[in-house]
């Protein structure tokens, strides 16, 4: 069985290497994609937006330290939501929940632009 898949980097694995403005658990997407075998795949891990990764790492560690958050901003997603289904649940481990905000062109081996909003 085969599946296709688009490449992440870490931020060491380009051209330019680990900035010290690269924050320890970001990822670069690209563009590169790829077809493999399952058999290849070792784990799971998350690559989640920015936002997504920072009320992620707020509600763990008010977890850790038993702290009663208010209300929240951001409405959570409801389960009919395909992008509720993608985040990590409550156990996962946090060596394998990155986030990603930038795009790495590994061809040109350089980060293309953030785009404006």
């Amino acid at each position: 069985m085969m599946m296709s898949l688009l490449w992440y980097y870490r931020p060491e694995h380009t051209k330019q290497g680990r900035l010290k403005e690269d924050m320890p658990d970001e990822l670069f997407a690209s563009k590169h994609r790829d077809v493999n075998s399952v058999a290849c795949i070792d784990d799971r891990c998350y690559v989640l937006t920015f936002n997504e990764y920072c009320r992620h790492r707020k509600h763990m560690k008010s977890v850790q330290e038993n702290l009663v958050l208010c209300k929240a901003v951001v409405p959570p997603l409801s389960e009919a939501n395909p992008r509720a289904r993608q985040l990590p649940a409550a156990g996962a481990p946090t060596d394998l929940i990155f986030f990603c905000r930038r795009v790495y062109d590994c061809r040109q081996k350089r980060l293309l632009k953030k785009p404006t909003l």
